[in-house]
């Protein structure tokens, strides 16, 4: 029973050491992605040009006396 506790752990620490290993790095990567991901959208919202009035109401042919 102890040996087989004993290589229950010595599995745990090796499945550890490759979670860390190969996903951490990968997930590190992934979040980079995604950080410069929202800051491109959010400076391009920021960048977008709202339509004047104007240009709504000739878009709707309406026209103001």
């Amino acid at each position: 029973m102890k040996r087989m506790i004993k290589v229950a752990k010595a599995i745990g620490k090796v499945f550890l050491a490759i979670i860390t290993g190969i996903l951490m790095p990968i997930l590190i990567w992934v979040a980079l992605g995604a950080a410069l991901n929202q800051k491109a959208r959010q400076k391009a919202a920021e960048q977008a040009k709202a339509p004047t009035i104007r240009e709504i109401l000739d878009k709707a042919e309406v026209k103001i006396k």
